[in-house]
């Protein structure tokens, strides 16, 4: 995969084994997030869902265990190589009710009935996230239960400010620009299922704040950086001596230990609503 073009609904980061390994660091540190949304939505006991650009299974699993084994999950994704894993994953786990498939959602046509579709960070690599549901939307039945959860990358920030922490999250927010992402997906959910011919979706904001030398969130934004530091060479937002990549995630943890502050990752935006 082309990891630079998100114009034809390509996953930017790739699909590297450190990008796999990031993706369900990231999921156990935001996995309870997404629950809350998936359960305040209405996800429940014997339903069947699918789960749009599943990676590695993380929120497919998320749902599995709100449907039960009465219910089943179908996973996405156009990584076969990921797909094999999520297989892999799920074999391991036991979770017989839980399938995945190479799949590219931008042009995916449902040929089963599902009770709820669902995703998490997809939206935001889509050429055209409204057209993509409205495509879903047409052919679900009525009652079909739409969720998704994305992320606003300009509410990342720290208090009190930290330099090093304003630096990061304005070189990440770049990089993706650059590369096409929507980078503020999560408040843009609102129109995108209107746009789809979805009703008004309710919607919920949950943010995680972290302190003291301890936090994920240091790496977590070093992870990131990490699997951006080619693209953000090569669009000439910042180069590899000037991130530091390999001591970046101290250096942010002690400057925030520092100032007695917290760390606030980009908060998380869940919408959800049924298909009239």
């Amino acid at each position: 995969m082309n990891p630079s073009v998100s114009s034809t609904g390509a996953y930017v980061l790739g699909h590297s084994d450190p990008e796999v390994q990031r993706l369900e660091n990231q999921a156990r540190f935001i996995g309870d997030l997404t629950e809350e949304v998936l359960r305040r939505a209405g996800l429940a006991s014997g339903m069947r869902v699918l789960d749009l650009g599943c990676g590695t299974g993380d929120v497919s699993f998320l749902a599995a265990s709100l449907v039960g084994p009465d219910g089943s999950v179908s996973g996405i994704d156009q990584a076969p190589g990921v797909i094999d894993q999520a297989r892999e994953r799920a074999q391991q786990a036991g979770l017989g009710n839980v399938r995945f498939d190479v799949a590219s959602v931008a042009d995916f046509e449902l040929t089963e009935p599902f009770d709820a579709i669902i995703g998490r960070l997809i939206l935001l690599h889509l050429p055209d996230p409204a057209a993509t549901l409205r495509r879903l939307a047409d052919r679900a039945g009525a009652g079909t239960l739409f969720v998704f959860h994305e992320m606003d990358m300009s509410t990342a920030r720290s208090v009190p400010e930290s330099p090093l922490c304003a630096q990061g999250t304005r070189w990440i927010r770049e990089t993706f620009k650059r590369a096409g992402v929507e980078t503020d997906m999560g408040s843009k959910l609102f129109s995108t299922f209107r746009r789809a011919g979805l009703p008004g979706p309710q919607m919920l904001l949950s943010a995680r704040f972290e302190g003291g030398p301890d936090s994920f969130a240091y790496q977590y934004l070093a992870e990131v950086l990490r699997t951006l530091l080619p693209l953000a060479e090569r669009f000439g937002v910042a180069s590899a001596d000037a991130i530091g990549i390999d001591t970046l995630a101290a250096r942010l943890r002690d400057e925030i230990v520092a100032l007695d502050g917290v760390i606030q990752p980009p908060a998380f935006i869940g919408a959800w609503a049924r298909v009239a």
